[in-house]
């Protein structure tokens, strides 16, 4: 039974990292591809953009470990 609840919840982790990926992605979207295509707006506003964006995925990225170092550490490896 503890395998099946180990291999269930490293699923629901992986689920989690991969729909936060795609909802993360489709932010930087309106971020990183408004400073790329439009090239007539202003320097600083596209360069504003690229540092928001690399921001926001650099955060997220760590958030992730920290999600992963929490779950897998404290949950998973707890003995019953």
């Amino acid at each position: 039974m503890s395998l099946q609840k180990n291999v269930l919840a490293l699923i629901i982790l992986v689920t989690f990292a991969w729909l936060s990926f795609m909802a993360i992605t489709y932010a930087l979207s309106f971020t990183l591809f408004q400073a790329i295509e439009n090239i007539d707006i202003d320097a600083f506003l596209g360069t504003l953009r690229v540092v928001i964006g690399v921001t926001v995925f650099v955060v997220w990225v760590y958030g992730l470990y920290l999600l992963t170092k929490i779950w897998l550490y404290k949950i998973l490896l707890k003995t019953p």
